[in-house]
């Protein structure tokens, strides 16, 4: 079975510049509780998502846009809403 790890790093502008910084990194099944926190905290600034398979160089996933509660998808090129996303996991 491969297990796939996901790792999401906060980015953030500031009067000092941009600002990175882990948040988490969790298992794959555990995306639409990051995704339901995101959603319910107003945050401010971008996640950038990076999976990760059994030992693998980690590879970007996706970008997650807090303003405008959208996720881009690095290979696919596909947008999609954050609500929509969750509704989808949900099920």
């Amino acid at each position: 079975m491969i297990i796939e790890k996901h790792f999401a790093y906060k980015i953030t502008n500031d009067s000092k510049g941009v600002n990175a910084q882990i948040h988490s990194d969790f298992e794959e099944e555990k995306m639409i509780d990051m995704l339901k926190d995101i959603n319910a905290a107003n945050s401010e600034g971008l996640y950038w998502i990076f999976k990760q398979r059994d030992g693998e160089p980690k590879e970007p996933l996706c970008i997650i846009d807090c303003q405008y509660k959208r996720i881009y998808y690095h290979y696919s090129g596909d947008v999609e809403d954050i609500d929509t996303m969750i509704k989808k996991l949900s099920k």
